[in-house]
């Protein structure tokens, strides 16, 4: 069952997502579905599961954003850091006194640190998708699919059960799993386990836009979709604002951060 869009949201999002070939975000997803294999997936999980890379405060993971631009982003040419402050913005718009959804509007792409571990952009940023089932045609650029060793490998269910859970579930690597196991093995934050898992689906587009992998969800899976399509709102849209990121604006997110957050963490 696919998500019950508007018709204005509709053609908001094929404006905001579209795809050409011959281009940087072609040939990103083209590197990442012929090298994001299963056994990949398990690797990655297990370095960074680690958190020994190095020591550092969220606000300064959130700088380090200054200097990285997504390359799977069609929509935006600007440092990620910017995209921060538009989606926190949005939501402070709506939900002025919901700090915490605010700070998860600001940090949610801080993952993408990655790429200063050297990670390469396919294995970084871009819409995650399951590895060990079958690849559903909705995933951004299926033909490139076809280049991948799994392609054609396995049944809709694959290796799973169905109603097994997300959480049980090899999604391709990138900024989500690992900021989520950052915020999950840090304790010196105040993050709850909704927004945890927000992070960790909030690039899953074919599950949550798209309505796939579907065979997979148990009940609290539902709560968790609910959750991360109303953050999506704010995520997707926002790249269209123009946000003026002032002194005032960082001030407020830096003390909220100071509220919600504990010295450095392991990362």
């Amino acid at each position: 069952m696919k998500r019950n869009l508007s018709n204005n949201n509709l053609n908001e999002v094929k404006k905001l997502r579209t795809y050409h070939v011959n281009t940087p975000q072609y040939n990103l997803y083209n590197e990442m579905h012929k090298n994001q294999t299963f056994q990949y997936v398990k690797l990655k999980t297990k370095e960074y599961s680690k958190l020994n890379k190095c020591k550092m405060t969220i606000k300064k993971a959130l700088a380090l954003l200054d200097d990285f631009i997504d390359p799977s982003d069609p929509d935006l040419d600007v440092p990620n850091s910017i995209h921060a402050y538009q989606t926190a913005e949005r939501i402070r718009k709506k939900y002025p006194d919901d700090k915490e959804f605010q700070i998860i509007g600001l940090i949610h792409d801080v993952g993408k640190v990655l790429f200063s571990f050297g990670e390469p952009s396919w294995s970084v940023v871009g819409d995650t998708y399951v590895l060990g089932c079958k690849f559903p045609k909705s995933i951004v650029y299926y033909d490139t699919l076809k280049n991948s060793p799994e392609y054609d490998k396995y049944d809709n269910t694959g290796i799973y059960k169905e109603k097994c859970g997300l959480e049980n579930l090899h999604i391709s690597y990138g900024h989500d799993e690992y900021l989520y196991n950052v915020l999950k093995n840090n304790k010196n934050h105040k993050i709850s386990h909704k927004y945890l898992n927000i992070i960790r689906y909030h690039s899953f587009y074919p599950w949550h836009t798209e309505g796939e992998y579907r065979q997979f969800m148990n009940d609290n899976d539902y709560i968790i979709l609910s959750d991360v399509l109303k953050f999506n709102d704010f995520d997707l849209y926002s790249k269209e604002d123009d946000t003026e990121i002032t002194i005032e604006v960082k001030n407020y997110y830096d003390k909220i951060l100071d509220e919600y957050f504990f010295g450095d963490l392991n990362w």
